[in-house]
């Protein structure tokens, strides 16, 4: 079966050096530690229970970051950082509540240097990517979640102008 669903899809651009803003906004975010999931064991239990501890829902936690090296070819040579962002409780309730959540876990946001000394983050607006889901609690979920990414990139962006 196929479905063809609308996406929205957000770009912001901010004054600013790709170094500074990313720096910043790898600040901003709660980093997930796989030491300290490896250290827990395998045990889902204990998983979810340092999940769940590491951040409320108003927050962001990161899960990887694939640099430019491994998202540029050679001869480009801006900088571009793909973020793979999302909150741990929220994404539990969601595949609680349907399991092909999923498929959009964690939150991709990439960023990248324009060459007149700004950067532009991007990102599918979660509203939009799990509306195909038709459930009012899932886009309730998805309204915090983008409202934690405008957050999260208007902290980074605060330091970061460029007068």
């Amino acid at each position: 079966m196929k479905k063809a669903i609308t996406v929205e899809h957000v770009s912001v651009t901010i004054k600013s050096s790709f170094d500074r803003f990313t720096f910043r906004l790898e600040k901003a975010l709660g980093i997930l530690k796989p030491s300290a999931l490896q250290a827990l064991g395998a045990v889902p239990a204990s998983m979810a229970s340092y999940l769940n501890n590491t951040s409320d829902e108003k927050e962001l936690v990161l899960f990887n970051i694939f640099s430019q090296a491994d998202l540029s070819a050679k001869k480009n040579k801006r900088k571009i950082k793909q973020y793979q962002v999302g909150n741990p409780e929220i994404m539990y309730r969601m595949t609680a509540r349907h399991k092909a959540t999923g498929l959009y876990f964690p939150i991709q946001l990439v960023v990248y240097e324009k060459p007149d000394r700004k950067v532009v983050v991007e990102y599918d607006l979660p509203s939009s990517v799990f509306g195909r889901f038709n459930d009012a609690e899932i886009h309730s979920d998805a309204l915090i979640l983008e409202n934690n990414i405008t957050n999260l990139i208007r902290e980074a962006e605060k330091e970061n102008h460029i007068g």
